[in-house]
């Protein structure tokens, strides 16, 4: 069977809106669901190894905190530097891209005697295009929000 140009247009215009959940199909009063695609950096200059990081980054809507990340103090916390190690995480949430108001991390670096503080705030959200860079006393957390939708 030969497929013009126009039928391999409006196949992977059919898949894309399958894939990003744009298609709008679903039983009447679903809740309608979108994926915000992520990944966080963790720095603390003070430090010549990749960091400890505990705490939680979340997207702050007016009524509630969805959280992206979150990591306990207490046990084992995994040195990283960024999650996920590689690529973007994808979760799923039951709003759209409109409703986020700001970009916020509460991290620390565990430390033997005293943790260093990374990030402790918020930021405005302006949209998927550029780096939330989360500042705290000593270091920082980088957000990448690479698309709601």
């Amino acid at each position: 069977m030969v497929v013009g140009w126009l039928g391999k247009a409006s196949l992977v215009a059919s898949a894309g809106l399958l894939l990003t959940g744009l298609s709008g199909v679903g039983p009447a009063g679903a809740e309608q669901r979108t994926r915000v695609a992520y990944s966080i950096e963790f720095a603390d200059p003070g430090e010549h190894r990749d960091p400890e990081p505990y705490g939680a980054v979340v997207l702050r809507q007016a009524d509630q905190d969805r959280l992206l990340w979150h990591q306990g103090r207490a046990g084992d916390i995994p040195s990283r530097w960024r999650y996920p190690t590689t690529g973007a995480a994808v979760e799923e949430v039951p709003f759209p891209e409109d409703a986020v108001e700001q970009v916020c991390a509460f991290v620390n670096d565990r430390d033997g005697g005293s943790d260093d503080r990374l990030a402790d705030g918020c930021l405005p959200y302006r949209g998927h295009h550029e780096p939330y860079v989360i500042k705290g006393a000593d270091g920082h957390v980088t957000v990448h929000v690479y698309g709601i939708g």
